[in-house]
């Protein structure tokens, strides 16, 4: 004998959804909120960030070079 699983799953959700529209505020709702995007950046805040970019590459390659080094030094 089969149930219909499928109908008590969807009214399963639907009251968890129910639930959770009872519980939070209006405001808290992701229908309620606002989506503002992507701000638009200024070249000189492009040049600022391509800078840290290369900065964090430059002291990944020099720490590993350092561990690299204190490995190898009794060799």
């Amino acid at each position: 004998m089969k149930y219909n699983t499928s109908s008590s799953n969807d009214a399963a959700i639907n009251e968890s959804e129910e639930w959770v529209r009872e519980v939070l505020d209006p405001d808290q709702l992701s229908t309620a909120k606002l989506h503002i995007g992507r701000l638009a950046l200024t070249g000189k805040t492009m040049l600022l960030l391509w800078g840290l970019r290369v900065y964090v590459a430059l002291m990944v390659v020099m720490s590993g070079i350092q561990i690299w080094n204190a490995l190898h030094a009794g060799a």
